[in-house]
């Protein structure tokens, strides 16, 4: 087991000690010394009718009738459990708090009936979120069992959290875990969001782990990427996606893309671009400009250039400004298609909307010039240089022309 889920050790206080076996022996006797007669039993038979038949205002009256006074401790610990059950199917929590609670201050029932009385009282207040009386109640009916109950301490975890003492719902949750035979998964699901919230990444990536060996789930193979990604161990991150997706658990866009930029994050374009790809295909990736731009950055830093030219020129069409045309116009340059070029930063200029026009502007320049259009790319550095970032260069660039043009005419 590893160390996330190991047992914390609680040895119960001697002054909290009950004598089980002596005081079983006492209710024996209490049994034989108070028998149920004939007339309360009659009484609870008939008030079971009238449960049966939903006439549970009439149980409640009949029951009350016997007269608490009349009736030994025995006969009144069944008749308020009695009254406890009417109320509880009338959906009136408090009311049975009050009934069991009578039953109980009979000390008459078998031990084994009170301590289920004990843990049901424990579970109405947690129903009426009185998180302290849960734990208060569920601490009471430890002391009355032979062995520990896991279920129970599993409550009070929850108390706890509710409560907001992580640390006390932390150590019961794994108490919880360590004495069950075969942990439930929402503890461990649990334990595991407690060392979250706490921001304990390093132990709530053991339980996760844990948790991923038991419950081989989807989620837990994202949420261990995600966790793994947050203590910012990128390639073990990596590592986890990959075999997530290998086993067909990465299903949705913002998954497949979260792997495909992880690779390009590694300088692994090629598999990015792959799973970018097969998503697109398969219709589990929507098809955005984003993930048509994601997919192209994928080849293009894969030096893939002739690849990377549909999905940029699609996610240029979709795209509500011009950049990625101005991006597809660079592509194009690298290829040293100067035309194609021009044509992609001219609609990159009509579309708008540009992070640095000038740039844009300064560009197309550059691209008519190798396009063998000298007096169109004057024009474009003249509008280049009243940007101030591309002044300097554009002024170069007129100088150039200047300077061409007059060993020309020359």
């Amino acid at each position: 087991m590893l160390s996330g889920l190991a047992p914390i050790s609680r040895a119960q206080e001697d002054s909290e000690a009950v004598d089980l076996e002596k005081l079983s022996v006492d209710r024996i006797a209490k049994a034989r010394r108070y028998p149920l007669g004939r007339r309360v039993s009659r009484y609870l038979s008939a008030a079971a009718e009238l449960v049966d038949e939903q006439k549970r205002d009439e149980a409640e009256e009949l029951l009350l009738r016997l007269g608490k006074s009349r009736l030994n401790p025995y006969e009144r610990a069944f008749v308020f459990r009695m009254l406890g059950v009417v109320a509880y199917a009338d959906e009136q929590p408090a009311k049975v708090i009050g009934y069991f609670e009578q039953v109980l201050q009979q000390e008459s029932l078998p031990l084994r009936d009170e301590a289920r009385i004990r843990f049901t009282i424990a579970q109405l207040h947690a129903q009426l979120e009185n998180w302290p009386e849960v734990i208060a109640w569920l601490e009471e009916w430890r002391r009355y069992l032979p062995r520990p109950d896991a279920g129970g301490i599993y409550l009070m975890a929850l108390a706890y959290y509710q409560m907001g003492e992580f640390d006390a719902a932390i150590e019961k949750v794994r108490e919880a875990i360590a004495l069950a035979d075969e942990p439930r998964e929402n503890w461990i699901r649990m334990l595991y969001g407690l060392y979250t919230e706490k921001q304990d990444f390093e132990s709530a990536t053991r339980v996760l782990e844990e948790l991923l060996l038991r419950f081989p789930k989807k989620q837990y193979w994202v949420q261990l990427a995600l966790i793994y990604g947050a203590r910012e161990d990128y390639d073990v991150s990596l590592a986890v996606q990959q075999m997530a997706y290998d086993q067909g658990f990465l299903t949705e866009d913002k998954e497949l893309s979260r792997l495909a930029r992880s690779y390009l994050y590694r300088d692994l374009p090629y598999p990015a671009a792959k799973v970018m790809e097969k998503g697109l295909e398969d219709g589990r990736i929507e098809a955005d400009s984003g993930a048509y731009e994601l997919l192209a950055n994928s080849w293009i830093a894969a030096r893939e250039y002739d690849r990377s030219l549909p999905p940029l020129q699609r996610a240029a069409e979709l795209a509500d400004d011009g950049n990625l045309y101005v991006r597809l116009g660079q592509v194009q340059m690298q290829r040293e298609e100067w035309s194609e070029a021009t044509l992609m930063l001219r609609k990159a200029l009509d579309k708008g909307d540009l992070k640095d026009q000038g740039n844009a502007v300064l560009l197309l320049g550059i691209a008519l010039y190798n396009d063998s259009k000298a007096a169109q790319a004057r024009r474009y550095f003249t509008r280049a240089r009243q940007f101030e970032a591309t002044r300097a260069e554009a002024e170069r660039w007129i100088s150039h022309l200047a300077r061409e043009s007059g060993s020309q005419s020359g």
